[in-house]
């Protein structure tokens, strides 16, 4: 009985079990598998020559570059389709939805006057004087309803399909019926509409009335993708509220046919009758798309091409016509088996193709029952004839019939379109090889393996005996008949640290070596073998680039020798960039992934205690974290931060440029709009900083940097909190008092709205070359600060706006409140300012 249990019989039974469990369940992970191998087989079916009745009209790059960004006046539109009409195209998709009235601000206002201006008109006026104003603002009215027009336009094409949208999900309540008359009324099932649900949807989005009365057909763009987010599928009908809705591209082709939408038959859980077209569906009211082939399959016309004449009317003529997206930004992509990024208005091509040709894929009648077979035919041929083979005839065998499951699924995928799952029984077949094959090896293999762990064991007492009686050169040699397991990697360790004890450089680095050819960065010994040859040739073991604070240099201490480059953390230090109150910046090196960044170390004073140092890392650490998490184009980006020798550091970018305090001189001033529009990136930035948690601290001049390709970046994130937190309190002020707001003078918490107060010093400055605070003392200038309020910029430099005024005297209002909140609340002033200063 045990030999039984333990007999391969029971492994392959298990497995078999296994593999049909899964496939009754359909469980998502042997599913998924199935859906690549789809994929695989939707690669080999595609060069099918597209159909000749379809075109697309694209609103791509070239035509958003030549008539602007999107979205564009619906008067163009209209002029598209107008274009498309004239080219005599049989149908049109406009897959664009137009769910709300164009927002025209003109329109609006002149739709007032005709309101507002009869009455203010006084009764002794001529009647035609009024008359004239009324007729002047209506054909004003009339240019201007750009809405008016695409409904003209739609209305005169009389061949345009409309898309809807609907969310998916069942209704939570009761809705109102929408667009009744494009829904199906032929149900040829209605006593099935509980065995065969199709997808339900709530909520629609639908066009506007006037659009929709001008169509002669709406129908829904919804794509739903399978578990791993792939479009392989189509929803020809939708539900909602007891209605089927027609999809986009059905009510496309029923248009193209001249089937009227009463004439459509549905016939739930089998298919979609369309005149003579028949859809084919599933259980759950899909069908399977045949792609044609990757994007760009289709023909494609650019849209600024159509309504200049560009193209040929020909290429149009009697075709179906699509016009959709197809610009980077506002395209609709999707993942399909033809590929990434695929774009919805060519899906809508590839169905439309499907449906003329009757060209599908499908599950035929009798695939769950083939399926079936050929798990329970593998489960057999592996539990009762693959144990009882040899090794090749095995593998011969085992090969043929995977080969035959694949070819022949293959076959039938390609050439019918019938969808087999062959992944379940070539999973079953490979699996059920491999652990058989496996078991075998390794009973076979434990025999010899128990014989060879005895002399391991005794090889490794052996030497450990040799070591401790100091013979270590037959330590090592009993050692090295060992596997280098874990274990082994630390006794050869431990090893070598004798032979350096006994000064044996060249020995102990062989057995270093002897390690790293199983785990090069063990321990680090790779750099110690330098250190070891080094120190053998006569090199003296350590150095440094710096002393300590307190040193005569005061910078920083690493560990290294001549032959490699000293490090902070995993970063090599290239050379020194300058120094200042704060600590040391260097130009470092990143050696995983070959970067350059500056790495700026910081100084906490030695004379602080030891829970005041810890708490001071700390908060140097979160601080660090904090500004590492701000992604923005005008804040620097924090790589890393660490510690090594009780030296922290933080990694960051390295910038090319200089900072602005030059420009702070009156003698240097920028020019007006130039400096407005560096405090306007300055103020989005901490606006996203503000909203992410974070407070600067310290804005002024020195920490903005102007980078050589015209950008700007923020920097020294939380760096005077972070070096504030080791110095003494009494008598010292914090930071750079001339920007600091008041309550961070008065050592308040801080937050935001103190930054935008230092923001409001800095565009003084940049605009007058002088600070708005200045005194003799620290005192004097922390009492103006606080009391008095700055001088009229306007009096050092009469060149500035009055916008900018205003804007700098909310900024350093004394009272927080009343100053700016937010940083968006100065970039929305000061951008209405540029505005006003560039005409």
């Amino acid at each position: 009985m045990k030999k039984f249990f333990s007999s391969d019989l029971l492994t392959a039974t298990a497995l078999t079990l296994l593999t049909l469990a899964a496939f009754l369940l359909q469980l998502g992970f042997f599913e998924s598998l199935e859906l690549k191998t789809y994929d695989l087989r939707s690669l080999l079916r595609q060069g099918t020559k597209p159909a000749e009745q379809v075109a697309i009209v694209a609103i791509d790059d070239d035509s958003i570059s030549k008539i602007g960004r999107w979205p564009w006046p619906r008067t163009l539109i209209a002029q598209g389709i107008t274009a498309i009409k004239n080219a005599e195209a049989k149908v049109v998709g406009l897959n664009i939805l137009f769910t709300e009235p164009e927002r025209n601000q003109g329109l609006i206002e002149i739709r007032q006057l005709k309101e507002t201006i009869p009455p203010l008109i006084p009764k002794k006026n001529p009647k035609s004087v009024t008359e004239t104003i009324l007729t002047r603002l209506s054909e004003a009215e009339v240019r201007l309803d750009n809405d008016t027009k695409l409904q003209e336009a739609l209305t005169a094409a009389g061949n345009v399909i409309l898309p809807m949208y609907f969310s998916l999900g069942q209704s939570l309540g009761e809705e109102d019926p929408v667009l009744e008359q494009f829904t199906i009324v032929q149900l040829e099932n209605p006593d099935d509409v509980m065995k065969y649900p199709v997808t339900e949807g709530s909520t629609p989005a639908v066009p506007l009335e006037i659009f929709s009365e001008a169509s002669p057909g709406v129908g829904h763009v919804n794509l739903v993708p399978d578990r791993d987010g792939v479009v392989r599928s189509e929803l020809p009908i939708m539900q909602f509220q007891g209605d089927y809705y027609l999809s986009f591209p059905i009510q496309v082709l029923r248009q193209f046919l001249n089937v009227p939408v009463e004439e459509v038959k549905l016939t739930l859980g089998k298919a979609l009758a369309i005149g003579k077209a028949t859809v084919p569906m599933d259980e759950e009211g899909r069908f399977l798309i045949s792609y044609n082939g990757p994007a760009g399959t289709f023909p494609y016309y650019s849209f600024y091409d159509v309504i200049n004449g560009k193209i040929d009317p020909a290429a149009l003529k009697n075709k179906i016509v699509l016009l959709g997206h197809m610009a980077t930004g506002i395209a609709d992509l999707n993942v399909t088996p033809a590929g990434h990024n695929f774009p919805g208005v060519e899906i809508t091509a590839n169905i439309i193709q499907n449906i003329l040709n009757q060209n599908f894929i499908s599950r035929p009648i009798w695939a769950y029952k083939t399926e079936l077979g050929a798990i329970v035919f593998i489960g057999l041929f592996i539990m009762l004839v693959l144990p009882r083979l040899k090794a090749l005839l095995g593998a011969l065998i085992s090969f043929v019939l995977l080969a035959a499951m694949v070819a022949g699924g293959t076959y039938l995928f390609v050439s019918f379109g019938y969808w087999l799952k062959l992944f379940y029984p070539s999973f079953l077949l490979a699996a059920g090889y491999i652990i058989i094959t496996s078991k075998r090896f390794l009973v076979t293999e434990k025999k010899k393996e128990l014989v060879e762990a005895s002399a391991i064991e005794t090889n490794k007492m052996l030497g450990l005996s040799f070591q401790g009686q100091g013979m270590l050169d037959m330590a090592f040699d009993k050692f090295r008949k060992c596997p280098v397991d874990d274990q082994m990697k630390e006794l050869l360790y431990n090893l070598a640290l004798d032979f350096e004890r006994k000064r044996q450089f060249n020995k102990a680095a062989a057995v270093y070596e002897h390690i790293i050819k199983v785990d090069p960065k063990y321990k680090g010994i790779d750099e110690r073998i330098k250190q070891l040859k080094a120190a053998s040739e006569g090199a003296v073991f350590g150095g440094s680039i710096g002393g300590k604070k307190g040193s005569a240099e005061g910078t920083v201490i690493m560990e290294g020798s001549g032959a490699t480059a000293p490090t902070l953390g995993r970063y090599e230090i290239v050379k020194e960039l300058g120094r200042g109150a704060m600590g040391t910046v260097y130009l470092g090196k990143d050696p995983k992934i070959n970067r350059q960044v500056a790495i700026k170390t910081v100084r906490f004073d030695d004379d602080i205690d030891e829970t005041s140092m810890k708490a001071a890392k700390e908060r140097f650490f979160r601080e660090a974290e904090s500004a590492g998490g701000l992604n923005h184009p005008n804040i620097i980006k924090i790589y890393d931060a660490g510690e090594d020798n009780e030296v922290s550091y933080i990694a960051m970018e390295l910038l090319d440029g200089e900072d602005l305090k030059k420009y702070a001189d009156k003698a240097n001033l920028l020019p007006i709009p130039t400096v407005i529009d560096y405090v306007i990136k300055m103020a989005d930035a901490l606006d996203y900083a503000h909203q992410q948690g974070v407070v600067h601290r310290d804005i002024k001049p020195a920490n903005i940097m102007l980078l050589k390709d015209g950008s700007l970046r923020l920097t020294d994130f939380g760096i005077a909190r972070i070096t504030a937190s080791s110095k003494t309190q009494t008598g010292t002020v914090l930071g750079t008092p001339s920007y600091m707001s008041p309550e961070q003078l008065s050592g308040k918490k801080v937050d935001g709205k103190s930054d935008l107060f230092s923001l409001g010093v800095v565009l003084y400055e940049l605009l007058t070359g002088s600070k708005p605070f200045e005194g003799e003392s620290i005192a004097e200038l922390m009492f103006k600060i606080a009391n008095e309020k700055q001088p009229d910029p306007k009096t050092k430099n009469p060149n500035i706006p009055d916008c900018a005024v205003k804007v700098i005297d909310k900024a350093l209002d004394k009272n927080p409140e009343a100053r700016y909140q937010r940083g968006s609340e100065i970039v929305k002033d000061l951008q209405e300012c540029l505005k006003s200063l560039q005409g």
